[in-house]
């Protein structure tokens, strides 16, 4: 059964997601599994690829651009990247985005903050995840997520 993720983090800095991110990347790869990040905007996704390299000198977590012609476990994608570009995997996609992550992922994580817009989009897709029978699952994450 298909399932939906949301972890709420105390602050109410969007780049606060990103270290949160890179450890449930961590966790994915450690288990083979591959990702699909959605991105807000072609932006996010330039400097979110910087980030994930720069995000711990000692690890490694090899990804690349959806546009890009190269397999890795960890894609990279926003709105406006082609369906001809999504990857063929569909074990788990992270939404940063604003519109509801594609039915096709078996599993959907939400990273939310505490900002009004991003909250009520969080509240409108928990709820729609909900009503396309996804099996629904709350965190919230104690403190500061960049420990």
């Amino acid at each position: 059964m298909s399932r939906a993720d949301f972890y709420q983090l105390k602050s109410n800095d969007p780049a606060s997601r990103y270290p949160l991110l890179c450890r449930l990347l961590e966790k994915c790869l450690a288990i083979r599994q591959q990702v699909y990040i959605i991105c807000g905007d072609e932006a996010e996704a330039r400097y979110l690829n910087q980030y994930i390299w720069g995000f711990k000198p000692d690890s490694f977590i090899p990804h690349v651009g959806a546009h890009e012609n190269v397999q890795a476990a960890v894609v990279l994608g926003h709105p406006s990247t082609p369906d001809s570009d999504l990857p063929h995997h569909r074990e788990i996609c992270i939404n940063l985005g604003l519109e509801l992550a594609p039915e096709a992922f078996e599993r959907v994580i939400e990273l939310v903050v505490q900002q009004a817009d991003m909250l009520q989009t969080a509240r409108s897709h928990y709820v729609s995840y909900g009503q396309l029978g996804r099996t629904m699952q709350y965190h919230s994450l104690p403190g500061n997520p960049n420990r």
